[in-house]
């Protein structure tokens, strides 16, 4: 981050916490044109956790996911417009990755916008590989009529 920036803290988002579930809702809303998590209904394998900066209660930004046959399955990340190109992004991947190897879990996996260049970069500079284009994934109206994604995913376990 750079000098002067406030510290951010990565915590477990409480589904019961709305005030933070409704700021979930609104940065994914600005992020994506479809809502890409179910930030307050989560079951035992899901995951999400939220940015806060500065010990303040306003949440910057969240990472969403869930377990299942041994994959963490990133479904959404983004961070706020004023708090992009800080660090966040990276700090929220990383916490679910660490996460995942709690959990022992083998890949971490994602699907990003062919469009999105930004979070392309950020997954391949965490050692995300490209799986694959997957065509037509997104509806036709997303991502400025890009309906195309990348899936990625990342070894974590043993025998990934």
């Amino acid at each position: 981050m750079p000098s002067g920036a406030q510290l951010v803290a990565i915590e477990p988002l409480a589904p019961e916490d709305i005030v933070a579930v409704a700021q979930c809702i609104a940065i994914d809303g600005d992020a994506f044109p479809y809502a890409s998590a179910h930030f307050g209904m989560r079951s035992g394998a899901g995951a999400v956790w939220v940015a806060r900066e500065g010990g303040a209660p306003r949440v910057i930004g969240f990472v969403a996911g869930h377990a299942r046959a041994r994959v963490f399955h990133v479904v959404g990340l983004a961070v706020s417009r004023a708090g992009r190109r800080r660090g966040i992004g990276r700090a929220l991947i990383r916490t679910a990755i660490a996460d995942a190897r709690a959990r022992h879990l083998r890949r971490v996996a994602l699907h990003v916008s062919v469009a999105n260049h930004a979070a392309i970069a950020l997954y391949r500079s965490e050692g995300f590989r490209l799986l694959g284009r997957l065509v037509g994934f997104y509806p036709p109206a997303a991502f400025n009529g890009e309906a195309d994604a990348f899936a990625m995913a990342l070894a974590i376990g043993e025998t990934a």
